[in-house]
């Protein structure tokens, strides 16, 4: 009698047990992500569903919950351990709920974003010798979704699609072969079904690329080179035959105009580093590309850096909005250039229409008429012969993202203050290798600045200073006018986006290098990051690495904030 009473008990405690897993496994409804969501993701204020949260990429969000008023009451919700030692990069993404973490290129996880509680985990499998092929760490940006599907891209060129209820792989196709040195490190961009990549692996001679796949089939739509071939338009600003290893990887999220049916790419260096190996303007590197969405074909592009000899990669993101300007509202596009410079362009053509150093500019200016860079003697780097500059080859802005707010017409911009000497140096293309040609060293240890630009009055309107460069971690603004950054020493912060005081800030358990987004759950206002230090900083800075960051300890941990009274 006793045994069977036993017997009946175990069988209620373990179905209880089975209830609870299946309460907090399927406790958030996927909702399917249609064309329409994501037209309207900007006022769609509850969740994050493409990784500038907008097309127009301008990572503002109109929650206010969170205000200047209360964001010094900020507190954690939950830390959740990502069980990975890489630099994680990514932004999150949120749809009902549900949040979407890549995790470096080892996982994607589903999280319920109110609890913290894992859903599905998938184990992206990577080639052993992946490792040295990719420039700068294990990094994985993000995710894209649409539908009922989730799509990553992994580090050896696959685009991979996910069931989003469950994270079974769906199909994988194939986009390039990484021991040519393709890998793919960016967040897919989806617009009217077609998922959309650009590969990385400018430093190892690639021919870049941009590549639209079929969201449903993963079919090829279309292909475009950022660098022409033989016969096409632009081949021949590559003397030497160069345009074969020419690099200008594009390998930034795009943005896109629904009304232009246009994208726009920023593309990379061009390849080896060493300018005169490669004579010429070297189109299309290091430029903006705004390509038609229906068939990759290229409506104008805009040179930023014309025979790049500074790695100074135009790949950084183009933020869309309309603006004002001498009493005439512009279509415009704005980008914070690496070599130090934001530049606002007419989105429809790619006219110039202005730029404003953001940082220390010592290698020459900008012609205010025509966008071209007017280089001073001696600031270009030669073979044998060294050139200090300033920024660096880090840029004034990395890949870290602009924030801008649209009610405030202002720009965010994650800056860098670092200088560097370098000298050009004889080097050979060997397949799957670094393809530099260029040898250099930091002049001192970086610091940065988050800066605010009026984008009426193309003027500087304030810095918050960090002791280290704001290298990685993008910049998130929302309607409550707080701007939230990270940096390298791990410390999430809050500023005013109005005067720039700092409001708030929480020391993570590793160094910032993620997105920060902000969503909202049943009602609630939440902000996220990512922690873990890694990527290209420590690996490529050398002596720019501030003697304080070699203590930063490694480790991926997702960190969730709410106010709480």
């Amino acid at each position: 009698m006793e045994k069977r009473k036993f017997t009946s008990i175990g069988i209620l405690v373990f179905a209880a047990a089975l209830a609870s897993l299946a309460t907090n496994t399927f406790a958030r409804e996927w909702t399917n992500v249609t064309d329409e969501r994501l037209l309207n993701a900007g006022k769609d204020a509850d969740n994050w569903l493409i990784y500038g949260r907008t097309y127009n990429a301008n990572r503002f969000s109109p929650l206010k919950q969170i205000n200047t008023g209360n964001v010094g009451k900020l507190v954690p919700k939950y830390a959740y351990s990502l069980g990975s030692l890489e630099g994680q990069q990514v932004t999150p993404t949120v749809n009902n709920g549900i949040m979407i973490v890549s995790v470096s290129q080892e996982y994607v996880d589903a999280i319920d974003a109110k609890t913290g509680d894992r859903l599905w985990r998938y184990s992206i499998k990577l080639p052993k010798d992946i490792g040295q092929y990719a420039c700068c760490g294990y990094s994985s940006k993000g995710v894209a979704v649409y539908e009922d599907k989730v799509y990553v891209a992994a580090l050896d060129s696959r685009l991979i699609a996910l069931d989003a209820r469950t994270g079974k792989q769906l199909w994988e196709k194939k986009v390039e072969d990484y021991k040519n040195g393709y890998t793919l490190t960016m967040a897919p961009l989806i617009a009217k079904g077609k998922v959309m990549v650009g590969v990385a692996g400018g430093e190892f001679g690639v021919r870049g690329f941009i590549q639209a796949f079929d969201a449903q089939s993963g079919e090829s739509v279309w292909k475009t080179y950022t660098v022409p071939g033989p016969g096409e338009p632009g081949y021949e600003t590559w003397g030497k035959d160069s345009a074969k290893y020419g690099g200008a990887a594009a390998w930034l999220t795009a943005s896109y105009d629904p009304e232009l049916n246009l994208t726009y790419w920023g593309t990379g260096n061009p390849a080896p580093w060493a300018h005169a190996m490669r004579p010429g303007d070297n189109l299309y590197s290091s430029s903006m590309l705004a390509l038609d969405l229906d068939t990759g074909k290229m409506k104008w592009h805009f040179q930023f850096v014309p025979n790049d000899a500074w790695d100074y990669d135009a790949m950084n993101e183009a933020v869309l909005m309309d603006i004002q300007r001498d009493g005439k509202t512009i279509k415009a596009l704005v980008q914070a250039n690496k070599n130090g410079h934001m530049y606002t362009l007419d989105r429809t053509n790619g006219k110039f229409i202005s730029s404003v150093p953001f940082v220390n500019v010592d290698w020459g200016t900008v012609d205010q008429k025509t966008g071209q860079m007017v280089v001073k003697p001696g600031k270009k780097p030669e073979m044998g012969k060294a050139a200090e500059f300033c920024p660096s080859y880090f840029g004034g802005k990395d890949w870290a993202h602009v924030s801008y707010n649209p009610q405030m017409k202002v720009a965010f911009i994650p800056s860098i203050e670092m200088c560097v000497s370098l000298t050009d140096e004889e080097t050979s293309y060997k397949r799957g290798s670094m393809y530099l040609g260029a040898n250099g060293e930091m002049v001192a240890p970086g610091k940065g600045h988050l800066t605010a630009v009026d984008l009426t009055s193309n003027k500087v309107l304030w810095n918050w200073n960090n002791a280290s460069p704001l290298q990685s971690s993008s910049a998130l603004s929302t309607a409550g006018n707080v701007v939230f950054v990270g940096t390298l020493e791990g410390k999430f912060v809050a500023v005013d986006a109005k005067s720039g005081k700092q409001l708030w800030d929480f020391q993570t358990n590793s160094g910032i290098v993620g997105g920060p987004i902000t969503y909202s759950v049943d009602g609630k206002q939440y902000v996220a990051v990512v922690s873990g230090y890694g990527g290209a900083f420590p690996l490529w800075a050398g002596k720019g690495v501030p003697e304080h960051l070699k203590k930063v300890n490694k480790g991926g941990t997702l960190w969730v904030f709410e106010v709480r009274e």
